[in-house]
């Protein structure tokens, strides 16, 4: 592309305003939150008076503590134990536990196999169809409880998601060709901090975008010809991270002359601990007390759902949340995979589809 194709790509049509209707943001939640309820059965006794309970109830306690998630009571019905659990009789299985006469002798009358739940409800629409079968012990978890009701951004953060969702479209049609289209930024003002397109077949977006958070981080590792914009001297911020053909793409489009540009630039050790911050978030945390360090604390915006390795090269990099407007055939966050649902990893991610 010679230097008169890229001014010519630089401005959209004055006629043609790219806009998503019916936008909104879907959490991408582990299967854990929306899976169907799963039963198992037990073994389940009805006591004969009220007055048994405290005894069977302290003794089931200390030799049989199954059901951690379940109330153990309800009415007079105890729950015993799992019936998978028993391999002969019911008073073989007691006995062998060391439950004692009077306990035992309670326990082996008005016996029943029942199904109950078998794990605990992450979310209230859980409990209140687990609580249908037994009752069940519940936490609520405010935060998660908003992922999934969609209350977790406010007005001003959803204006910006949208915002971001829009400018996606519209580099990837104006400048990259159609391409793949990443874009880095700090939530903390909010500023773009890195703008990147796909390279070769083997070069994804994704691993350009990292590499160029890194050049605003003064590192880098991969050559290539893409111009980026240069700092002026004593500059408070960088621009480095961003290629120029992106940079004046932004400066020439009216509807992004409000938009924040830049990056922080890396901390010395004196200023790191001169900066602590209250900040609930313990990944937004480290990047306002020890300043930009790979993406720490970032959100990242994609065209399209990242592959595989994408995903894993975004955990590495300790990014804060993805969120992407189309889903991939090969994606490894909800289409194929849910890495960022993998417990093992030792970093975890938020991930957010927007939907119109």
């Amino acid at each position: 592309m010679d230097n008169n194709e890229i001014k010519d790509n630089l401005c959209p049509p004055a006629t043609k305003k790219i806009k998503i209707d019916n936008f909104g943001i879907k959490a991408i939640l582990s299967d854990d939150y929306k899976k169907d309820i799963e039963l198992m059965q037990v073994h389940s006794c009805q006591l004969e008076s009220k007055q048994q309970l405290q005894a069977v109830i302290k003794e089931l306690a200390l030799k049989l503590p199954h059901f951690q998630h379940l109330k153990r009571v309800h009415d007079r019905n105890v729950l015993i134990c799992p019936s998978d659990d028993i391999k002969e009789t019911l008073e073989q299985h007691l006995k062998l536990h060391q439950i004692s006469d009077n306990v035992l002798k309670a326990l082996c009358r008005n016996v029943n196999v029942i199904e109950v739940p078998a794990s605990s409800a992450k979310l209230r629409v859980q409990y209140e169809k687990m609580s249908k079968f037994w009752p069940c012990k519940f936490h609520p978890d405010k935060y998660a409880e908003s992922l999934q009701n969609g209350s977790n951004f406010t007005d001003s953060q959803r204006a910006y998601h949208k915002r971001m969702a829009e400018l996606l479209w519209k580099l990837s049609k104006d400048v990259s060709k159609g391409q793949n289209v990443g874009i880095c930024v700090d939530p903390r003002r909010p500023s773009i901090v890195a703008i990147a397109g796909d390279g070769s077949s083997h070069q994804h977006c994704v691993m350009w975008l990292v590499d160029h958070v890194a050049r605003s981080q003064r590192g880098g590792a991969w050559q290539s010809d893409v111009e980026f914009v240069k700092d002026e001297p004593h500059t408070k911020s960088t621009l480095s991270g961003l290629p120029q053909i992106f940079y004046d793409y932004l400066k020439q489009d009216a509807a992004c002359q409000d938009l924040s540009l830049g990056a922080e630039l890396p901390r010395r050790e004196e200023q790191q601990q001169q900066s602590e911050p209250v900040v609930e978030d313990i990944h937004a945390d480290n990047l306002c007390k020890y300043g930009p360090y790979l993406c720490t604390g970032y959100d990242v915006y994609l065209l399209r759902e990242p592959c595989l390795m994408c995903s894993m090269a975004l955990v590495h990099s300790r990014v804060k949340r993805i969120f992407f407007l189309e889903q991939s055939e090969n994606g490894a966050l909800t289409s194929k995979f849910q890495l960022h649902a993998v417990k093992e990893l030792n970093h975890h991610y938020e991930v957010f589809q927007f939907t119109m």
